[in-house]
């Protein structure tokens, strides 16, 4: 099984570092500019079916143009994203005790800026357990299709 992990970051260096890190480790890297480009946001509600999840793994930025990434984790919550909120982390320079604290409660990881690779790829190791052996994906050129950009 092929983990695949939904990347969000607005800084191309940092977004490409980070996917071509984890792409070498041999996962499946989907990497956005925006957490708008997700269909949940895009379109307003999840498209996918119900039994299949679009991701193992989310990782996002926390400042990125029209929304941060605790909208989008708690925008992916509301609407019962399936992938499960110990499989997403936050990337972020400077993240205050609150929202610290509120990630924690969502369940979800976060990594402080400038990250180490070796901390974020050990996380994903631990994400890799709580992924279901049956688990479906979504094909992965239907991400790029909801998201109006392609690979």
């Amino acid at each position: 099984m092929t983990v695949r992990i939904l990347v969000f970051e607005d800084d191309t260096s940092t977004r490409e570092f980070l996917a071509e890190g984890l792409r070498k480790r041999g996962y499946e890297v989907l990497a956005f500019p925006s957490p708008v480009t997700c269909s949940l946001v895009a379109d307003q509600a999840c498209l996918c079916p119900r039994e299949h999840a679009c991701a193992d793994i989310v990782i996002t930025d926390m400042n990125m143009p029209c929304m941060t990434g605790l909208e989008f984790i708690w925008y992916q919550y509301q609407k019962q994203c399936k992938c499960p909120s110990e499989n997403k982390a936050v990337i972020s320079a400077d993240l205050n005790w609150n929202q610290e604290k509120e990630f924690a409660s969502l369940g979800c990881r976060y990594f402080q800026k400038p990250f180490k690779l070796n901390e974020i790829l050990n996380w994903v190791s631990e994400c890799e357990r709580r992924i279901p052996a049956d688990r479906v994906l979504i094909p992965t050129d239907s991400l790029w299709k909801k998201a109006n950009i392609s690979p």
